[in-house]
């Protein structure tokens, strides 16, 4: 009857969606769960070849990637040492080090670790557990220029980057961080007035024992104090 007809309606609405093409859309996709369902040896098999597709393209993709970064790693190295050799980093090489991993990560199939050693026979280090602060400073310095400008720019911070050096090699890591100021904000703390020249702004930090614990302090230094503290 119609009433029988209108309540079956209203349970469909209630369970599948207020209008006609709801309930037809729910009634597709039933359709199509329950042909999967009847055919799911087909479907898996289905699944599997995707699967077998995809992972071969992967390892295609990742092979390419692969010599890229092998090559790649190589030129970068090769221009980082010549940075350093420049900064009096004597006997210490950088190195990269590409690593084939088992299964695919979301950079590829690859580990890419930053090396140093500090002699021929020495055994490469992981940059982050072998260097020293002033030597990761300098090794920034020179990867920066190296790679040059960043569409992103950003803000670099060296402490240390003159630890060792003095004279001529000064000079060189100061005109290297107005080089790379040029295109990333530098913040650099130093003590030698061969680095500190080639700043735009100068700040002066001081420390005040007080009662209980040491208090810091920073200013800008304007005209002759400015002179004055390079000096």
């Amino acid at each position: 009857s119609l009433e029988e007809r209108l309540s079956r309606i209203s349970k469909l609405q209630k369970k599948f969606g207020n209008s006609v093409d709801e309930i037809l859309s729910s009634h597709d996709e039933m359709k199509k769960e329950h042909s999967e369902l009847t055919n799911l040896s087909e479907t898996l098999n289905s699944l599997q070849f995707k699967k077998e597709e995809l992972e071969e393209r992967l390892k295609f993709e990742s092979l390419k990637l692969r010599k890229k970064r092998m090559s790649g790693a190589k030129l970068l190295a090769k221009e980082v040492n010549k940075e350093l050799a420049d900064l009096n980093m004597k006997g210490l090489e950088f190195l990269i080090n590409v690593e084939e991993l088992i299964e695919a990560q979301s950079t590829g199939m690859d580990r890419v670790l930053f090396q140093t050693k500090t002699g021929k026979k020495d055994q490469a280090r992981e940059l982050s557990k072998a260097a020293s602060g002033g030597e990761l400073s300098r090794i920034l310095l020179s990867l920066k220029q190296v790679i040059g400008a960043n569409q992103f720019p950003r803000t670099f911070l060296f402490d240390e980057v003159d630890t060792g050096v003095s004279g001529p090699t000064a000079e060189k890591v100061g005109a290297k961080l107005k080089h790379l100021a040029g295109h990333q904000q530098v913040i650099c703390v130093t003590h030698l007035s061969q680095v500190a020249s080639f700043g735009d702004h100068h700040f002066f930090i001081d420390k005040q024992p007080t009662k209980d614990t040491v208090e810091m302090s920073v200013r800008l230094t304007k005209t002759k104090e400015r002179v004055d503290e390079i000096d």
